[in-house]
C-alpha cells in the first residue's frame, strides 16, 4: 500500500508542526489554572483535530497494487450444425461418433482452464461438451471465431480447438479470419472425406423481386455423385401445385447439370417455390433433394392518364410506346378546340391514376378549371411527366403547374429553336439513363433535331438535370430533361417537342432510337416506382427461416419530418398458417429502432401486422410476411472438407489433430511459447478525504475537548 497526497507532503508536515505549536501555545497557560496532565490531554485533542483537518485538506489517497496469476485459457468451438449429425449417421463403424470424440477431448483437457462453445447459426456458451444433437441450419465458422475473439478480449485466450466437418455455408471465408487470428487454432475433423452416393440440388438462382404477370426464370444446378445412367425429374411447385416440370438424363457421376425452369408470377404477394428432384436408392440423404426459394411479386399494373392539349405526332407516338407494355392501362384524352376532350372526359377521381402524362397540356383551349383539376391531382401525389409542345399555353402552365415541375418557368418566350440533347454528368449515374449503352453525347446530334423552347427555365434545387440543350452544335446549358421530387410526387419534364422523329428513323440510326425508347421506358418506370415514405417500417431479419431458427422482427418509427421516434409503443399481431393470431410488443433498441424476438416457430407461412402508437394516437402501421421451412444448406455437400480445416490450422499457427492424438493435446499446448500463466496487476485507490469516518472523528475530538473545557470553566 502507498499513501499519497494531492498537495506537497512537505507542506503538510510543516503545517502539522505549526498546528502542534499552536496547540502548545493555546494550553501553556489557562484560566482558571488546570493540572499539567490535563493541559497535555487537551492540547493533544486540539493537535489531533487540527492534524485531521489538515490531513483531509491535503487530499490523501491510499493506493494498493495487487498481482494475480491467471492460467492460460483454451476455447473449444464445436460445430452444432445439421451436417455434423449427418456425418455421424454416415460414418457407421468407420469412425467414432461426435459424442465419443467430444468426451475424449474433454477428458484430455482436464486440468486446464477450458471454455466450451457451440456454433452454427450463432455462437453459444456451454457448460460441458455433452451437447445435444446438432440441429442448426447453417454453419458460420468465421463469425464464431470473430465473436469468440471479441468476447474473450479481456481473458488470456491462448488457443482455440475447432471441432467441425469444415463445411461452412454462411459468412466469410474462414481462411481470411484464420490468417489474422490472434492465437493458434487446432482443428479436429469430424465426418468422412470420401464422396458418398448422392444426387442433390446444389444451387437455385432466381430473381428476388418481380412483377405480377411476368415469367421468372429459375435456374437449378444439380450434382450427381456415384450414380450411373438414369432419368432425372425436376419439379417446380408453388402453393397451388406443380407449375413446371423437366425430365432429363442424369448427369455423369462427379458432374453437374443446369436446368432452367420458369414460374409465371400471377398475382402480387410472396411466392414460396419448392424445387424437388426424384430420389435414388441408397442416397446419403434425401434432405438435399429439395430446395425452396422465395420471390416477392409486385403489382406492376400501372394506370396512366395521357392528356394532350391538341393532336400531335408526339402524342400518338408516346401512346403507342406505352401501349406496348402489357402491364400498363392507358387512357388518352386529347383536347378539342372547344375545350372538351375527344373520346372521353376528365375523370372525377384521380386516386387510382398512377401517372399523369401531359403533352402540350394545358393547351390554348384548356379551360382554367380543367387545368386546375389536373394540377390538384398532381399535388395530391400522382406522378407527373410533362412534355412541352408548340400548342402548350405557357401562361396557364406557369400559373397552375410551376410549383409542380422540376424546372420552373421564369420568363415566357413562344419561340422554338432546333437543337438536341447534351447529357450531364448526373445522367451517367441515374437509373433513367441505364440503357445498357455507354454515355455518348454524339449520338444525340446524329438524330434529327428537335424543337427546344426559347423560354427561360430554372431547375428546382432538389431536381436533377439529365440533359441540357445544344443549338446548332453549340452547348447552351439550358435544362431540357429534368427529373425530381416535388412535394408528394415525382415529376419529369421534357422541355421540347418533336421526339417522335427519334423513334421513326432509318436503319442506320436504330441503335440511337432504341436508346431513346429505353430512356422513355425507364422514365415511366422511375415515375411509377413508389418511394418508401412509411412512418412505420417492420421487416423480418430474413424473408425465410429454417426450422428451429429464432424469428426476429426489426422496426423503425419516424414522425412526419422523418425524424426517429424513440417513445412509441409498437404492437405486432402475428398470424400463423392456421389463421390463429398472437399479439406481441416490440422492444426499443434506440434512435427510433425497435426489435422483437418471436423465437422458433413451426414450419409454414406467416403474416404480421404492426401498429405504432404515441400519446394515445396512431403514428402509422405496416405489414409483412415470412416463411419457415426446412433448410437444405447443410445437406448440399455430404463430403467433409478436411483440407479447409488443415489450412485453418496452418494459417493460424496451429495444427490439425487426429482422433488418435487427442491425448497429446495438453503437450501441444504446453509447447506453445505464449501458453504461460499471465500476471495481472490490479490497481485500486481509496480517497480518504472523501470518507465520512474522518469527519466523524474530528467532530468527536472537538466535542470531547469542548466538554472538558466546559467542565473546568475554561469557556
Amino acid at each position: 500500500m502507498n499513501l499519497s497526497f494531492g498537495h506537497s507532503p512537505w507542506l503538510f508536515i510543516l503545517l502539522l508542526l505549526l498546528a502542534v505549536g499552536i496547540s502548545w501555545w493555546t494550553y501553556r497557560t489557562t484560566v482558571p489554572e488546570i493540572r499539567p496532565l490535563l493541559r497535555l490531554f487537551l492540547g493533544s485533542l486540539r493537535t489531533i483535530s487540527l492534524g485531521l483537518i489538515l490531513f483531509l485538506i491535503f487530499e490523501p489517497i491510499l493506493q494498493n497494487v495487487t498481482d494475480e496469476q491467471v492460467d492460460p485459457v483454451v476455447a473449444v468451438l464445436v460445430d452444432a450444425s445439421e451436417s455434423m449429425a449427418l456425418a455421424d449417421s454416415l460414418q457407421g463403424e468407420s469412425g467414432s461418433s461426435l459424442s465419443a470424440k467430444l468426451l475424449s477431448l474433454e477428458k484430455s483437457l482436464s486440468g486446464l482452464d477450458v471454455r466450451y462453445y457451440s456454433f452454427g447459426n450463432d455462437i453459444q456458451k456451454l457448460d460441458s461438451l455433452r451437447i445435444r444433437k446438432p440441429s442448426d441450419g447453417r454453419t458460420d465458422i468465421s463469425s464464431a471465431l470473430l465473436r469468440l475473439s471479441e468476447d474473450m478480449a479481456d481473458i488470456p485466450l491462448r488457443s482455440v480447438i475447432l471441432v467441425s466437418d469444415g463445411l461452412y455455408n454462411s459468412g466469410r471465408n474462414p481462411l481470411r479470419v484464420a490468417e489474422s487470428f490472434p492465437v493458434p487454432i487446432f482443428t479436429i475433423a469430424h465426418g468422412d472425406s470420401t464422396t458418398r452416393r448422392d444426387v442433390r440440388i446444389v444451387q437455385v438462382i432466381s430473381n428476388e423481386l418481380t412483377f405480377a404477370g411476368t415469367t421468372v426464370p429459375v435456374l437449378v444446378r444439380i450434382r450427381n455423385d456415384g450414380y450411373g445412367s438414369g432419368q432425372l425429374r425436376v419439379q417446380l411447385q408453388d402453393g397451388s401445385g406443380i407449375v413446371d416440370q423437366v425430365t432429363l438424363p442424369l448427369p455423369a457421376s462427379g458432374t453437374e447439370s443446369e436446368v432452367e425452369m420458369s414460374y409465371l408470377a400471377a398475382s402480387p404477394g410472396r411466392a414460396n417455390l419448392t424445387i424437388g428432384i426424384n430420389r435414388f436408392e441408397e442416397e446419403a440423404t434425401f434432405r438435399n433433394n429439395s430446395s425452396t426459394v422465395s420471390i416477392v411479386v409486385l403489382d406492376q399494373k400501372k394506370k396512366v392518364l395521357l392528356l394532350a392539349g391538341a393532336p400531335s405526332p408526339d402524342v400518338s407516338n408516346l401512346a403507342r410506346l406505352i401501349e406496348q407494355d402489357e402491364t400498363t392501362e392507358i387512357t388518352t384524352l386529347i383536347q378539342a378546340p372547344n375545350g372538351t376532350f375527344y373520346d372521353g372526359k376528365l375523370p372525377d377521381d384521380f386516386s387510382d391514376i398512377n401517372l399523369i402524362i401531359s403533352v402540350g397540356f394545358p393547351g390554348k383551349a384548356t379551360p382554367p378549371v380543367v387545368s386546375a383539376a389536373v394540377a390538384n391531382a398532381v399535388r395530391s401525389g400522382s406522378s407527373f411527366l410533362f412534355v412541352l409542345d408548340k400548342d402548350t399555353d405557357l401562361a396557364s402552365l406557369q400559373r397552375d403547374f410551376n410549383s409542380l415541375l422540376p424546372a420552373a418557368l421564369k420568363s415566357i418566350r413562344n419561340g422554338f429553336l432546333e437543337g438536341s440533347f447534351v447529357e450531364t454528368t448526373a445522367a451517367a449515374s441515374h437509373a433513367i439513363f441505364d440503357t445498357g449503352s455507354r454515355s455518348d453525347n454524339s449520338r444525340w446530334s446524329r438524330l434529327p433535331p428537335i424543337l427546344i423552347n426559347d423560354s427561360r427555365w430554372e431547375a428546382a434545387p432538389s431536381s436533377t438535370v439529365l440533359t441540357t440543350s445544344q443549338i446548332r452544335g453549340i452547348p447552351i446549358g439550358d435544362p431540357v430533361f429534368v427529373v425530381g421530387r416535388v412535394g408528394k410526387s415525382k415529376s419529369a419534364a421534357l422541355l421540347g417537342h418533336g421526339f417522335w422523329k427519334w423513334t421513326n428513323v432509318p436503319e442506320d440510326l436504330e441503335e440511337e432510337s432504341n436508346t431513346f425508347k429505353g430512356i422513355l421506358t425507364n422514365t415511366i418506370q422511375w415515375l411509377y416506382a413508389a418511394d418508401d415514405n412509411r412512418l412505420v417500417r417492420v421487416t423480418p431479419s430474413e424473408p425465410e427461416y429454417g426450422e428451429g431458427e429464432s424469428v426476429v422482427l426489426r422496426g423503425e418509427v419516424y414522425d412526419e419530418t422523418l425524424r426517429p421516434i424513440s417513445d412509441a409503443a409498437v404492437s405486432v399481431e402475428l398470424t400463423d398458417p392456421d389463421g390463429q393470431q398472437f399479439p406481441f410488443e416490440m422492444t426499443l433498441v434506440g434512435s427510433g429502432r425497435y426489435t422483437l424476438d418471436v423465437g422458433s416457430l413451426p414450419a409454414g407461412f406467416y403474416t404480421y401486422a404492426a401498429v405504432a402508437r404515441r400519446n394515445d394516437g396512431q403514428i402509422g402501421s405496416d405489414e409483412g410476411q415470412f416463411s419457415i421451412g426446412k433448410r437444405t444448406l447443410e445437406f448440399r455437400n455430404t463430403k467433409a472438407d478436411f483440407g479447409l480445416l488443415s489450412q485453418i490450422s496452418a494459417r493460424s499457427g496451429g495444427a490439425r489433430i487426429a482422433d488418435s492424438d487427442m491425448s497429446s493435446i495438453p503437450q501441444l499446448l504446453q509447447n506453445l511459447p505464449e501458453f504461460r500463466s499471465v500476471t495481472f496487476s490490479s490497481f485500486s485507490q481509496l480517497r480518504l478525504w472523501q470518507k465520512w469516518p474522518f469527519l466523524l472523528l474530528i467532530l468527536v475530538v472537538l466535542t470531547v475537548e469542548w466538554f472538558f473545557r466546559k467542565r473546568f470553566g475554561m469557556v
